[in-house]
């Protein structure tokens, strides 16, 4: 009996998107069907990292995806690609989000923070913006995967089990984070911005951006 998830990436050549390999590899009911990409169609994915050393299909374009063939996909894109993606697949694919464009239930806010009009509205109810581990059975009912970024994440992770638990107080609570040059993707930038984002809670949020 075959259950292995056979998986479909958008955006395979990115730094996302190697990164995302390289943890699915390592799932033994994962299985990579497709590799997609707009540039280096037909090229080998290693070609790319060659820490990765497993046989894998080549890049392919998303518009050569069979449905039929995969039960996930992967969109690892820059902002307002995965919506295009998610109004034209099948009823029963999942489509698991990297990027920003399902983190936002209002699609006016999209505009205001990512700069582009929302795609379809009608998607915003089919999806769910999360961390799998405090939503597992909400994940079940909802088609679209909308995956936190690295703030939200690290800072829910270890916080919500203590406010759980009522191991720690609300009052006082500092969340210090940072992020470096990894934020900017693949491509080499003349800058590498530094974001600090310092959160007091209940009321207080400093965002201090430096530039080197």
């Amino acid at each position: 009996m075959n259950n292995s998830i056979n998986i479909a990436i958008a955006g395979a050549t990115g730094y996302v998107g190697i990164q995302l390999l390289k943890i699915l590899i390592k799932h033994p009911k994962a299985k990579i069907v497709y590799l997609c990409a707009k540039k280096s169609i037909g090229k080998k994915i290693n070609s790319f990292d060659k820490t990765i050393k497993n046989k894998l299909p080549k890049i392919s374009n998303v518009s050569k995806i069979k449905w039929n063939k995969i039960n996930v996909i992967f969109t690892a894109l820059p902002d307002g690609e995965a919506q295009k993606i998610a109004s034209k697949i099948p009823k029963n694919i999942k489509l698991i989000d990297l990027s920003g464009d399902f983190r936002l239930n209002d699609h006016n806010q999209y505009k205001k923070w990512y700069g582009i009009n929302f795609y379809n509205k009608s998607l915003i109810n089919k999806s769910l913006y999360s961390i799998t581990e405090f939503s597992k059975d909400l994940i079940k009912k909802k088609k679209i995967i909308s995956c936190p970024g690295c703030y939200p994440t690290s800072v829910q992770l270890p916080l919500i089990p203590l406010l759980k638990a009522k191991l720690i107080s609300t009052k006082n609570i500092i969340i210090d984070s940072k992020s470096g040059y990894s934020g900017a993707g693949k491509n080499i930038k003349k800058n590498i911005i530094i974001k600090i984002y310092i959160i007091q809670c209940p009321h207080t949020v400093l965002d201090r951006t430096n530039t080197w």
